[in-house]
C-alpha cells in the first residue's frame, strides 16, 4: 500500500476530516481503517472474538487530506454501546469535519447484522445521520454480481430497508487488494474530496403534475431527503415554484418543485407565473422536464399537460420531457410497459415523450436504482438534443419581466379555458380507470 496517496492534479483536498467507523464483531471496521490510511494502523485479523477492545484513534495524511480514523469496538458486545456513545458525545462537541461509516459485511445479514447497525445510528443520533454511509466490506465476494443486485437480491430479506434509509449513502470496500481508487471514491462521493479537474454534471429538472401525484414527494426521493413538503392526499400542497439542490449518483441536481396545475389554489394568472418561473430556477435552463402523473389515477387532465407544456414553452419543450409515473407499489407485480401499452391516450403521452418514461415508488426512497434510471434517461436526452432546454424568452434576466407580462396577454385566454378544462368532470373522468 501507498502510505502517503498524494491529491494529485485537480484534487482539493479542503480541511481534515475525522472518520469513525462503528459496526458489528468482525465485520472489518479495523481492516476498513488500515484501507483508508494506506498502512496497517490497526490490528486486524480474522476471529470470532472481538480484536479491538477500545476506541482508538491513527492519523496519516490521505489524497493531501489529513485524515483521522476512530476505530471501535464491537457495538454489540458487553458495555460497548454506553462506552461509544460517550466517546461520541464528547467527540460531537468539536467542530472538526467528520464522516460516520456504519460497517456491515458482504454475506448473509442477520438480525444480529441488523441490531448493529440499529445501536450505530443510536449512537450517531439524527442531527448527524446525514454525515453517515453504510460501508460493505468483502467486496471481493461479490465476484461478478453489483452490489445493488447483492442489496436487491432478497426484497422480504432485513438488508434492502436498511439500506433504504440511507437514500444511496453507501460503499463498498475489497480491503484485501481494492487499492486505494475506491478510498478516492468514498470521499469524493461524500463530498470529502473535491475533484477540481473532474467538476459534477449540473442536471437541473422541472417537475409538472395535477395535485396529488405525488410530485413533491418524487422531488424528496430524488435529493434523498425531505426538501419539499408533501401530503398524501389530493389536495395541492405547493403554492410557489421553488427550488432544492443536492450531489446525486455524482451528479449536482436541482429540482424545481412547481404548484399543482389548478386554479383551485392560485387564480389563472397567479399559476402560469409559477409555471413560467420554473425555468428562472432552473436556470439556464432546465435538462428536463418531467409530467408526473399517479398509476391508478391518470385522467384525461394529465394527458393534457403535454399540451400545456408545448403551448407555454413552445416546440422545443417535448425534446426535454419525460413522463415519471409514481405509486410504483400498485403495479403489484405487472409491467409498466405492459399497462402504457393496454391504453391508448397514455401510450401516446409517452410516446410524445419521446418513448421516455420511468417509475417511482416514493414509499421506498433508498432505493436508488430508480432515481439513476431518471438520472440516466435525461442524461441521454442531453446527449440527443443538447446541453439544456432555452427560449429567448428567458435568454435576457433583466428582459424576463417584461417578456412574461407580453406572454400573458397573448395566452391568458387559453390558459384560463384550459384550466377550465381541466377540471371538467368529463375530462377528468375520462380515464379515472385506464391505470
Amino acid at each position: 500500500m501507498d502510505p502517503d496517496p498524494r491529491p494529485g492534479p485537480g484534487l482539493c483536498p479542503g480541511p481534515g476530516l475525522t472518520i469513525v467507523l462503528l459496526g458489528n464483531t468482525g465485520v472489518g471496521k479495523s481492516a476498513s481503517g488500515n484501507t483508508i490510511l494506506g498502512r496497517e494502523a490497526f490490528l486486524s485479523k480474522r476471529s470470532f472474538k472481538s480484536v479491538t477492545t477500545e476506541i482508538s484513534e491513527q492519523t496519516d495524511t490521505v489524497f493531501g487530506k489529513q485524515i483521522s480514523v476512530v476505530d471501535t469496538p464491537g457495538i454489540l458486545g458487553s458495555g460497548s454501546e454506553q462506552k461509544i456513545d460517550a466517546w461520541c458525545r464528547e467527540f460531537l462537541k468539536s467542530s472538526r469535519p467528520r464522516l460516520f461509516l456504519v460497517v456491515v459485511k458482504i454475506d448473509r445479514f442477520t438480525i444480529e447484522q441488523k441490531n448493529a447497525v440499529d445501536a450505530a445510528l443510536r449512537v450517531i443520533g439524527d442531527q448527524e445521520f446525514n454525515n453517515c454511509y453504510l460501508l460493505f466490506t468483502g467486496g471481493d465476494d461479490l465476484n461478478n454480481m453489483s452490489l445493488d443486485d447483492f442489496i436487491n437480491d432478497d426484497p422480504e430479506g432485513p438488508l434492502r430497508p436498511v439500506v433504504e434509509r440511507f437514500a444511496g449513502r453507501y460503499h463498498v470496500f475489497n480491503n484485501d487488494n481494492g487499492g486505494q481508487e475506491q478510498v478516492r471514491e468514498l470521499l469524493e462521493k461524500s463530498g470529502n474530496l473535491i475533484n477540481v479537474d473532474r467538476p459534477r454534471k449540473e442536471r437541473r429538472i422541472v417537475l409538472l403534475s395535477r395535485p396529488g401525484a405525488g410530485k413533491s414527494s418524487s422531488g424528496n426521493t430524488i435529493l434523498g431527503s425531505e426538501r419539499f413538503k408533501s401530503r398524501a392526499d389530493f389536495n395541492s400542497v405547493s403554492a410557489e415554484t421553488i427550488s432544492e439542490s443536492a450531489v446525486v449518483e455524482g451528479r449536482q441536481v436541482t429540482v424545481v418543485d412547481t404548484p399543482g396545475i389548478t386554479d383551485e389554489v392560485l387564480s389563472p394568472k397567479q399559476l402560469f407565473y409559477e409555471i413560467m418561473k420554473s425555468v428562472v430556477e432552473a436556470s439556464p435552463g432546465p435538462h428536463a422536464f418531467v409530467i408526473v402523473v399517479r398509476i391508478g389515477r391518470i385522467t384525461g387532465a394529465d394527458i393534457s399537460l403535454f399540451e400545456m407544456l408545448q403551448k407555454l414553452f413552445g416546440k422545443d419543450a417535448p425534446k426535454y420531457t419525460t413522463v415519471l409515473f409514481t405509486h410504483g407499489d400498485e403495479l403489484k407485480g405487472e409491467s409498466i410497459e405492459g399497462l402504457i401499452n393496454a391504453h391508448k391516450r397514455v401510450s401516446e403521452l409517452v410516446s410524445m415523450c419521446g418513448g421516455r418514461f420511468c417509475v417511482f415508488d416514493n414509499t421506498k426512497r433508498g432505493n436508488r436504482v430508480q432515481v439513476r434510471d431518471l438520472l440516466d434517461k435525461i442524461d441521454q436526452m442531453v446527449t440527443d438534443n443538447g446541453e439544456h432546454y432555452t427560449s429567448q424568452m428567458f435568454r435576457d434576466i433583466q428582459t424576463f419581466p417584461m417578456n412574461i407580462y407580453l406572454w400573458w396577454d397573448e395566452v391568458c385566454e387559453w390558459f384560463r379555458q384550459f384550466l377550465k378544462t381541466m377540471e371538467n368532470p368529463e375530462h377528468v373522468r375520462l380515464l379515472e380507470t385506464v391505470i
